[in-house]
């Protein structure tokens, strides 16, 4: 699947703090059963926390009973997965990053696959390459929502919209 490549891929330009292991539990609500290996980025917020677990499942249409939980970033930042390995699912990222770093991963993509959103951050976007996935730019991080439903890429890429909107007010 595509949208893997994107979920955090924007970098900033710097090199990432290390990551540190620590033992983390899933995050908040109802559909937090799940328990993860978690990972530390010193200055990045856990992704887990910006929106209830349950809450992310009602917005992101998963089924009850998902498991949620810090997954790797490949990016220097923090990732969140939400029903992780089925063919509905939702990651949440953060990394920190600059204007600059921003901007230039977004030059990555074909222009004319670009259609801004407007209302959230600074700045966001998505890609028609990669429906399901809105990159939004707050407060120095890049905030990158996933939505993959088997189903769907319309309502894949109105249910990261609506996540997006839920969490970026906690950037």
């Amino acid at each position: 699947m595509a949208l893997s490549v994107m979920l955090s891929a924007c970098g900033g330009g710097s090199t990432p703090p290390p990551l540190s292991p620590v033992a983390s539990g899933s995050s908040s609500g109802a559909a937090a059963t799940g328990s993860a290996q978690g990972f530390v980025v010193p200055g990045v917020p856990d992704p887990c926390g910006l929106i209830p677990a349950d809450q992310v499942a009602n917005i992101g249409h998963l089924p009850d009973g998902s498991k949620s939980g810090a997954i790797a970033s490949m990016s220097g930042g923090r990732s969140c997965a939400y029903n992780s390995g089925h063919p509905d699912m939702v990651t949440i990222s953060l990394t920190a990053v600059t204007k600059g770093g921003f901007d230039a991963f977004r030059a990555t993509i074909p222009a004319s696959t670009i259609t801004d959103v407007s209302g959230l951050g600074d700045e966001a976007y998505r890609s028609s390459q990669t429906p399901g996935v809105i990159d939004v730019f707050k407060n120095g991080f890049d905030l990158n929502i996933a939505v993959i439903h088997a189903d769907s890429y319309a309502s894949a890429s109105d249910d990261a919209k609506a996540l997006a909107q839920a969490a970026v007010g906690k950037v």
